[in-house]
């Protein structure tokens, strides 16, 4: 007796539509024979027989399968016939009257297009085909209407920046600029980054102080809103439609290319060098760009944005990572996928060293994405997810005893201490018990469990609470609450960024590391 499972394998749901049977049931089939067609989130796929027999159906048409069930069997002998018998009793071909039953991939077309699945008069699941001969009738029956800026989709677990609440005429450029930097690039190209900024001020841009666009460094724009701090490299080319806003303290190396309608960047950004904003589809009505706070970009990292990528605060997009919203294959009328979805990647997720991100996918608040990795579909909030198509293994972190927590914030202070004297800082020993902590550049250096007040000043403390005032000498971390407490000049400099590099970003934000002792 042989069985035909529906595989998990390329799929990047749970559930699958038994769209068609090719033969009937107790039909006689041979080995390779297609016996029906089933429909997926990624293809339309034909399942052929594992071998000669008789084939025995244990669902009806139009009937949406677990991933990894039993769809029918094969039976090879008359015996095995007779006792499949029973077990062939198949769930009803179609939905009951009234109920509206639809499949994924219909799902997620009616919400990418902001259509209704009730105004498709069909018994039976609702395909994909059937929403797109929807949306042609609606285009066909009236003038199209503005796209919203996220075309429907759900920012749940993703912070925004505050730029993207800019009102309607904030940054606008007065046309006769905007049209002579499209018409002639090179000549703002060649102007010098002061007069890069006078002159898109004098147009109407909203540019504030220490903004450097880099030496070759073009912007254009409808509306132009950069805020103070702002550092493009040499090279780089920013070119939207409607509006780019990026937000204070953000930097990009040399040969930055952003290319969409719209783009919001947060503050605090870093971004590497050759990062690329674009690709295909990049001036379609629905190109939107969402990079919160803090984020990082890392080096040779491409998003193609021809629908919205929406990517949270603190998220990390590693060195030579890829997104992509759409896909280019053969012609649909062959049966061949033509996906056009939206990417989100929710607060402090991460994505490694060159993984792939499919369109329509989702990464999950504080989860991680393994190098070298391909998502196809979503990854639940604080997972680890590994492998090609990437799948969850585990969680993305564990939560440490209380015990462990102030040994990894005691070590530390001797991290710390090892780095300054191996880069050749004078620091006195290390002095034992509570607090714990040394000397440099004529300030003590702290850990401490609970900050009480009462040290030695000036100081630099590392604690896990704050229970008094902080005096004006001392300046206080609060790594719990990740919260700097007063002032202390190179020197908390220095250790605030010593946290930065172990995941420990403070606030107040945004902040950049302005030079120091490591």
């Amino acid at each position: 007796m042989l069985e035909i499972v529906l595989t998990r394998e390329d799929a990047n749901t749970e559930f699958a539509l038994l769209a068609e049977w090719l033969v009937e049931d107790r039909a006689e089939v041979a080995q390779g024979q297609p016996v029906c067609v089933v429909e997926t989130t990624k293809a339309t796929v034909e399942v052929e027989s594992p071998g000669d027999g008789t084939i025995v159906q244990l669902y009806a048409e139009n009937v949406e399968v677990e991933l990894g069930k039993t769809i029918a069997y094969v039976a090879e002998t008359p015996a095995e016939l007779e006792s499949l018998a029973a077990r062939a009793d198949k769930p009803a071909a179609k939905p009951a009257p009234g109920e509206r039953k639809a499949t994924r991939k219909a799902v997620e077309l009616a919400e990418l297009h902001g259509v209704d699945l009730t105004a498709i008069e069909k018994r039976g699941f609702i395909t994909e085909k059937d929403v797109d001969e929807l949306i042609a009738r609606l285009k066909a029956s009236a003038a199209p209407e503005p796209e919203p800026v996220l075309a429907g989709v759900s920012a749940a677990g993703v912070t925004f920046p505050a730029l993207f609440e800019l009102s309607e005429s904030e940054g606008a450029l007065e046309p006769g600029l905007l049209d002579s930097l499209r018409a002639d690039p090179g000549s703002f190209r060649a102007l010098s980054p002061d007069e890069k900024v006078r002159r898109l001020r004098e147009a109407g841009a909203q540019i504030g102080e220490g903004v450097d666009l880099g030496e070759d460094t073009l912007v254009v724009a409808s509306r132009v809103v950069i805020e103070d701090g702002v550092r493009l490299g040499a090279h780089s080319t920013v070119d939207c439609e409607d509006i780019v806003a990026i937000g204070e303290l953000s930097q990009f190396g040399a040969d930055l290319e952003l290319r969409c309608r719209r783009a919001f960047l947060g503050a605090g950004i870093w971004g590497g060098r050759s990062v690329r904003f674009g690709g295909g589809g990049h001036r379609d009505p629905w190109a939107t760009l969402v990079v919160g706070d803090l984020a990082f970009v890392g080096d040779e990292a491409f998003v193609n944005v021809c629908r919205p990528v929406l990517i949270g605060r603190e998220v990390f997009l590693t060195m030579r990572s890829i997104i992509v919203t759409h896909n280019i294959g053969h012609s649909v009328l062959e049966g061949f996928e033509n996906r056009f979805a939206p990417v989100v990647l929710e607060d402090r997720s991460q994505v490694g060293l060159g993984a792939v991100l499919y369109a329509g996918c989702r990464v999950g608040a504080e989860s991680i994405v393994a190098s070298n990795s391909y998502v196809v579909g979503d990854i639940p909030a604080g997972s680890f997810a590994i492998g090609v198509p990437a799948k969850v293994t585990g969680s993305s972190s564990h939560k440490l005893s209380d015990t462990r927590r102030l040994e990894t914030a005691r070590r530390m202070i001797d991290d710390l201490h090892e780095l300054l004297a191996l880069r050749g800082h004078a620091v006195s020993a290390i002095s034992g018990g509570d607090p714990r902590g040394f000397e440099v550049e004529g300030t003590r250096v702290l850990f401490t469990p609970a900050y009480g007040g009462a040290t030695d000043v000036p100081a630099v403390v590392l604690t896990l609470g704050v229970r008094a005032e902080v005096p004006s000498e001392v300046a206080v971390i609060d790594l719990d609450a990740r919260q700097v407490h007063g002032h202390g000049g190179v020197v908390l400099d220095s250790v605030r960024e010593f946290c930065r590099k172990r995941g420990i970003r403070l606030e107040p934000g945004p902040w950049r590391y302005p030079g120091g002792l490591v």
